[in-house]
């Protein structure tokens, strides 16, 4: 069956479940095409271990039990092959599958004597996370007689099929959304895992799977034709059995990732549903480490204070909490290649800095490849760099490579091979670098503040200007995000409106409070590294978050520890210092030995009767009204609200703690929904510039 053929049956399949009540989006029909392939082609695999294994004159236990087997449920045949006639569909199929198939998958792999890399433990890890959402059995019954027309058998069709599959898991990050997440654009696996060249015995790991992308490439690396007859049965085995690695936090994710390296032809790839991050990095012993690292785990998440303690660097962004983790997971001597948002490179905080020092101190940073923006879209704008190092020494020289497609990318004209040619080539030759105006090499000393953004050379000489045209154009595209972003936080907060109105009770803060401490004054000494922190008001910042930059340590004898430690829970007011930020306010989100200055205020508040966050977002809103700004007094020099002041302050709360949890959801989605607009804003407004810097370049050359 030719990869055409096998397509037209696919996007039949994919009609056909856009049609049922129980499918939403291409993330739900791949799923739900994905586990109705992953059965036949065991089936397939299993009937093919079974003649095999008559052949040779030996037994072969199949691990599916009969009643089970897809040609028994699914699509059971007479003795000479042909298709029954009566077979079950409607009610009596979904009954069959919801009731009774997946129940018994699932329980595989709860069974003790199941070991991790058996294919029954797999075929349970997988199913566990998986259920049947095709609400109607017709609508089932139609995807299994097409399926059934699939020979997984032939391996020429497993490929054509593989390639099919890939194409489904594209088309998922395209929806946009949350299912985004799963894909890299194949462009960038293809030429990363081309400059790495994996071998057999090295370990690969991706602590995000996603799709598998990465690991899924990496076999075909090795496995390709001429490499693939030198191999013995000893390494063959090697890279089913020990080559891959990996996490996947995400159901979906997992199934995605499972099926798609099943279909290519790795049969038992050491991959589990977790959360990768949950792993205490201190723990990791040099035998649990990998050769080979490639991964392109999510950015711009957050997570929560118990999981940033299992990081040396402590930080709520993902990005940096990946990266530590496979700078910990990398075998002495190891290459890794993992995809970064600029982010990483630029920023240089505390914890950034730290992890950067590290980075550049004990590993040898060799290269960034900076990618373009819009490589990620639908799903992200945000731009992007691979970081490539090794294990091995500290870093020296790095070399910059800059991708540059003659076209602005868009969800229609993504990323191309062609594109990432040029870097591959100089990747490859070392000789024939900085030569042209897309690479040029750094060294160690000249990097500043751990900075280690992509800063062409060649463009700091020159400006070249887009032309008008180009730049209107991508205005009309920044238009459209704008707008689709502004629509999607409308329906966010219209659908979370209120269908009933919510009393308000009115009290006095001391009355909502078991504590309230103001802080101690303290020298700003840091020869005490193991002292407490001094916390003052530029930590707190406009979100209601406590940010650790320019942190200074103070001599914990000066520090009373029952009155400075904060506990996850409390919340620091801002109480003076200047009339513009007296009132931010911050949640704290874990226990810290930390102490803070004379100028923040210590609340701890009454669970009884009042959410910590409710307060924290109602004192924001008062801040933001200029309420605290307008009670102000002047004490020493500077202006300032005293406890006294602040425990009269006056609250409005609803007393179900439901209706409070409801408010402060709603204050997540806005800000989380005004965060994304106001950065897409920005990019227009600097388009808008550019546009005007064009005009006046094209009015001098004549051009207008």
């Amino acid at each position: 069956m030719s990869i055409k053929e096998i397509q037209n049956k696919v996007n039949r399949i994919t009609d056909i479940l856009r049609r049922d009540d129980g499918i939403n989006g291409a993330m739900g029909y791949t799923e739900q095409i994905s586990w109705v392939l992953f059965l036949k082609f065991f089936n397939d695999y299993e009937e093919n271990k079974y003649d095999t294994a008559e052949l040779n004159g030996e037994k072969y236990d199949f691990i599916i039990s009969p009643q089970f087997r897809w040609s028994q449920w699914a699509c059971p045949k007479n003795d000479d092959g042909t298709p029954k006639k009566k077979v079950d569909t409607g009610k009596d199929l979904n009954d069959f599958v919801n009731d009774h198939l997946f129940p018994y998958l699932k329980d595989f792999s709860k069974s003790g004597i199941n070991h991790p890399k058996s294919p029954k433990y797999k075929i349970g890890a997988i199913f566990e996370y998986l259920d049947n959402k095709i609400a109607s059995g017709h609508t089932l019954r139609e995807v299994l007689d097409i399926v059934d027309t699939l020979d997984f058998q032939s391996q020429e069709e497993l490929h054509e099929l593989s390639v099919v599959y890939e194409g489904l898991l594209q088309g998922m990050g395209s929806d946009g959304g949350n299912s985004g997440e799963f894909y890299t654009p194949r462009a960038i696996i293809k030429s990363i895992v081309e400059v790495i060249e994996p071998r057999v015995g090295q370990s690969i790991y991706d602590g995000a799977i996603g799709s598998a992308g990465f690991l899924v490439d990496a076999f075909e690396f090795l496995m390709q034709s001429e490499k693939r007859e030198s191999y013995n049965t000893t390494q063959l085995k090697t890279i089913q059995e020990d080559t891959f690695f990996g996490f996947e936090k995400t159901s979906l994710g997992y199934v995605m990732g499972m099926m798609n390296m099943i279909l290519h032809g790795i049969e038992s790839p050491n991959v589990y549903k977790q959360n990768t991050l949950t792993q205490n990095i201190r723990d990791i012993q040099e035998k649990e480490r990998h050769d080979i690292i490639l991964a392109n785990p999510p950015f711009g998440g957050k997570e929560k204070s118990q999981i940033q303690q299992n990081f040396p660097v402590q930080s709520n962004a993902t990005e940096l909490l990946f990266l530590q983790h496979f700078m910990k997971m990398l075998k002495l001597n190891g290459k890794a290649a993992i995809v970064v948002p600029e982010g990483v490179l630029f920023q240089t905080n505390a914890a950034f800095a730290k992890v950067k020092e590290d980075l550049l101190h004990h590993f040898n940073l060799h290269t960034i490849l900076s990618l373009p923006s819009g490589v990620f879209l639908p799903y992200s704008g945000v731009k992007t760099n691979v970081i490539f190092f090794e294990r091995k020494g500290a870093t020296s020289d790095i070399w910059y490579y800059e991708v540059e497609p003659p076209y602005k990318l868009t969800k229609n004209k993504p990323l191309s091979d062609e594109h990432m040619a040029d870097f591959v080539r100089l990747y490859k030759n070392p000789k024939n670098r900085n030569k042209g105006k897309q690479d040029w090499t750094v060294h160690v000393n000249e990097i500043k503040e751990f900075d280690l953004s992509a800063k062409n050379p060649s463009k700091e000489i020159s400006i070249e200007y887009k032309s008008p045209k180009d730049l209107l154009d991508v205005i009309k595209e920044d238009d459209a995000l704008i707008e689709n972003l502004t629509k999607k936080l409308r329906k966010s907060v219209l659908d979370r409106e209120l269908n009933r109105t919510i009393s308000l009770k009115e009290d006095k803060l001391e009355n909502l409070i078991t504590e309230m401490v103001s802080g101690f004054a303290c020298n700003k000494s840091n020869e005490k590294p193991n002292g407490f922190v001094h916390l003052r008001t530029h930590n707190i910042d406009f979100t209601g978050k406590l940010n650790f930059d320019l942190l200074i340590k103070i001599d914990n004898r000066k520090v009373d520890l029952k009155k400075s430690k904060l506990k996850s829970g409390d919340i620091l007011f801002n109480n003076t210092n200047s009339k513009e930020l007296v009132g931010k306010t911050a949640l704290i989100d874990q226990d810290y030995d930390y102490g803070f200055s004379n100028h923040l205020t210590r609340i701890r508040v009454d669970k009884n009767k009042i959410n910590a966050e409710y307060l924290v977002n109602y004192l924001m809103n008062l801040h933001q009204q200029g309420y605290f700004l307008r009670i102000c007094k002047k004490w020493i020099g500077q202006a300032g609200v005293n406890s006294s002041m602040l425990k009269e302050t006056i609250i409005k709360y609803p007393i179900d703690p439901k209706d409070q949890e409801i408010i402060n959801e709603k204050v997540r989605t806005v800000n989380d929904g005004s965060n994304m607009l106001i950065k897409e804003i920005e990019v227009k407004i600097n388009n808008l510039k550019s546009l005007k810097a064009s005009l006046l370049d094209s009015a001098f050359k004549g051009e207008l």
